[in-house]
């Protein structure tokens, strides 16, 4: 029973206010106010229990400022005169097994800890709004096939690669052998910024229960992703094994990035600081969009030594290219040609274009990166819901400065690098400068 519940890996945080308007701050808005954030377990668990210490953390959207608390007996966690604004909310918690069974009567079946996370986001904290009550949601175990590096942000305009040399890294999280064969990643569609239009949701991300083609209802926000673009691994089932503490990278052009080249017009690329970028010639894959669109995008060099990723779903660009400010969401899923048939098709809501989006239920997720800005005025809608991402990760030197986001670095089992996957990218993802096949602490 618990594993098949520790499996789910929800993260469900739950405000007990609306969002905020113009007005929210009030006469009042200088005054500090004491806070409160009411954690407690999700319904999978005995919900009389609280966690007690576990950790609560606010940041001031604004000014980037944090607040640390630990949850009393009653699993609450106390502020004392916070400043009213607009915060994130994240909460982490963390018990042995033994604890586990000692709280909840049953054992956890597993030798490691047993984590639980929870977030929110948009808070709003004043003188009508001191409290908060948030879900903890126990996280999938360690293993799987995930998103490992995602280098979105792309080298110096002038100096460097431009958004040419992206790339995204998928590693193998597990003790056993996994068959890449199948495996999809997706970019998801979605707000870029907050909107507050007749087609949102209050959160400001697009209210896609009025999207042409939805037949999902209020569900389409809530059980379902948007897919804009999804590329799959080829293969007939074994032929690309990933050894348990080894990865695949996947390069949106897999050349030596660090040279000059020729584009497909025939026009030279000068690279004026190879440091600045990275060699891919050695990718394990490359996207290469020529057959797909009948035409080549100048800067889609084919690589005839490196396979091409198999073109799933189609919607924008003409070559795989990640947003380099940050503001998509990432995703890693398994469907079969039948069930992708099958899934919907919806345009934008706003329907100033004809473009369709795939519409994928949430419960074909592997795993999911949300990506934003910045963790302040710049906080992108999201994408993924807090089940399979409760945070964000961010760029901190903003776009064009050859740095990726990257997992931490856990712990270490006879050699095998074990890679932080808490399904919270805030605390998981580090910034590193982007190279293959590399680590972070």
């Amino acid at each position: 029973m618990l594993k098949k519940l520790i499996l789910l890996t929800p993260f469900v945080a739950t405000l007990l206010f609306n969002s905020c308007s113009d007005d929210d701050f009030g006469a009042n808005a200088i005054q500090a106010v004491n806070f409160t954030t009411k954690v407690k377990f999700d319904k999978s668990f005995d919900g009389t229990k609280f966690p007690v210490n576990a950790k609560t953390t606010l940041k001031n959207a604004q000014t980037g400022v944090t607040f640390e608390a630990v949850t009393n007996e009653k699993g609450e966690a106390i502020f004392p005169q916070l400043t009213p604004g607009v915060y994130t909310a994240n909460v982490v918690f963390s018990i042995t097994p033994a604890k586990f069974e000692e709280l909840f009567g049953y054992p956890a079946d597993t030798k490691d800890n047993v984590e639980f996370n929870g977030a929110a986001q948009n808070v709003t904290v004043n003188s009508t709004n001191v409290s908060l009550e948030i879900e903890l949601n126990s996280v999938k175990p360690i293993g799987g096939l995930i998103l490992k590096q995602i280098y979105y942000g792309g080298s110096h305009i002038k100096e460097g690669a431009l958004f040419r040399d992206q790339f995204l890294e998928i590693y193998n999280n597990s003790n056993e052998v996994i068959y890449a064969d199948g495996l999809i990643f997706g970019q998801l569609f979605g707000a870029y910024s907050v909107e507050n239009q007749p087609y949102s949701q209050p959160n400001g991300q697009l209210d896609w229960s009025k999207a042409e083609g939805n037949k999902e209802g209020a569900k389409a926000n809530t059980d379902f992703v948007y897919v804009a673009n999804a590329i799959r691994v080829p293969g007939n089932g074994k032929t690309y094994p990933v050894q348990p503490g080894q990865s695949i990278t996947i390069a949106q052009t897999a050349i030596n990035h660090k040279g000059n080249y020729t584009d497909s017009n025939g026009k030279v690329i000068e690279i004026l600081k190879p440091e600045l970028t990275v060699d891919l010639s050695n990718a394990d894959f490359e996207v290469n969009m020529t057959s797909y669109l009948g035409s080549q995008y100048s800067y889609d060099i084919q690589n005839p030594a490196v396979p091409d990723m198999d073109i799933v779903w189609w919607a924008t660009n003409r070559d795989l290219v990640l947003d380099n400010l940050g503001r998509q969401a990432y995703i890693l899923f398994r469907a079969t040609d039948e069930e992708i048939k099958g899934f919907g098709k919806v345009k934008n809501p706003n329907n100033k274009t004809a473009l369709e989006y795939l519409q994928l239920p949430n419960h074909f997720i592997l795993d999911g990166v949300e990506t934003t800005q910045d963790m302040g005025s710049k906080l992108v809608p999201k994408k993924l819901q807090n089940k399979q991402d409760a945070g964000y990760a961010y760029l901190t030197g903003g776009s064009y400065t050859s740095t990726s986001i990257i997992r931490k670095t856990q712990k270490t089992i006879n050699g095998r690098i074990i890679l932080k996957d808490t399904n919270n990218s805030t605390n998981d993802f580090v910034n590193i400068k982007a190279e293959q096949k590399i680590f972070a602490k």
